[in-house]
């Protein structure tokens, strides 16, 4: 098979994700202290129509496509703090142009947990940090390679959600993860492994959104972006890879207990 990377690296990864998930938890209930705290829970589901291109060192030729995506979000809210996770399964977008081994493809999947803090009691600005699991995959139809990598990496955010009359809002978003690190590990169409590439780069992850609530339901109608580049190490200035995508989005959350956005503008 020629998607697999070492199991030490996915173990490692994935427990990275679940101690930034236990310390958030862990410090909301810290946040909450003794006495009665103002809390409420948000669950969402998020889907997308995204377009998205790829492009590699060995695989200049862009990989295009249009692809439906999903995910699922919770977000925990003690007083001024909330933990936000959301997950993005795998997204594969297939190249229109076939080599000697077949279409060229680009496989793509996110998980972001970040913890965050209100900056104002109408809780509609907030800044926050966390950490990320990011898991690519490329395939080159031209000579049959297959490159993969899995990335744990500190992330920044910043957002805001600006109320607008009658329980609508307009919520803004932008995540940044400034140092991208991870090797590149690949193989040949024949299973044999080539060297591993050193790299090293930057993302950004930029979202707005027009939502209403109704009841205990909001629902949500935006547009989101995600730009992720990286350059080998050995050789500077060399592409590694480059995807650039972006789509509509809609999501329907559900609010468990109240949730204060202050002034709505009624």
């Amino acid at each position: 098979m020629r998607d697999r990377a070492p199991h030490g690296v996915i173990f490692a990864a994935a427990r990275s994700v679940w101690r930034s998930v236990a310390f958030g938890l862990l410090f909301c209930a810290i946040c909450a202290g003794p006495a009665a705290a103002d809390t409420s829970t948000e669950l969402g589901l998020f889907t997308a129509v995204a377009a998205g291109t790829h492009v590699g060192q060995d695989n200049p030729q862009p990989v295009n496509g249009i692809v439906p995506a999903a995910a699922v979000e919770l977000r925990q809210h003690v007083n001024n703090v909330w933990l936000h996770v959301e997950g993005v399964p795998t997204v594969t977008a297939a190249g229109t142009n076939s080599g000697p081994f077949g279409s060229s493809s680009a496989r793509l999947s996110i998980v972001n947990t970040t913890l965050m803090f209100d900056l104002d009691r109408h809780r509609r600005y907030h800044i926050g940090a966390g950490m990320q699991l990011v898991n690519l995959q490329n395939f080159n139809g031209n000579n049959g390679d297959t490159n993969y990598a899995r990335v744990t990496a500190a992330i920044y955010a910043a957002g805001a959600t600006l109320p607008l009359p009658k329980n609508h809002f307009v919520e803004l978003n932008v995540l940044v993860d400034p140092n991208v690190r991870t090797n590149l590990l690949a193989h040949t169409n024949a299973g044999v492994p080539e060297a591993t590439k050193p790299e090293q780069g930057a993302e950004v992850d930029y979202a707005a959104a027009y939502g209403w609530r109704r009841g205990m339901l909001e629902y949500l109608v935006g547009l989101r972006g995600l730009s992720y580049h990286t350059r080998n190490n050995d050789a500077p200035g060399q592409l590694v890879d480059r995807n650039v995508g972006g789509g509509v989005t809609f999501e329907v959350r559900y609010l468990f207990g109240p949730k204060d956005r202050g002034n709505n503008g009624e």
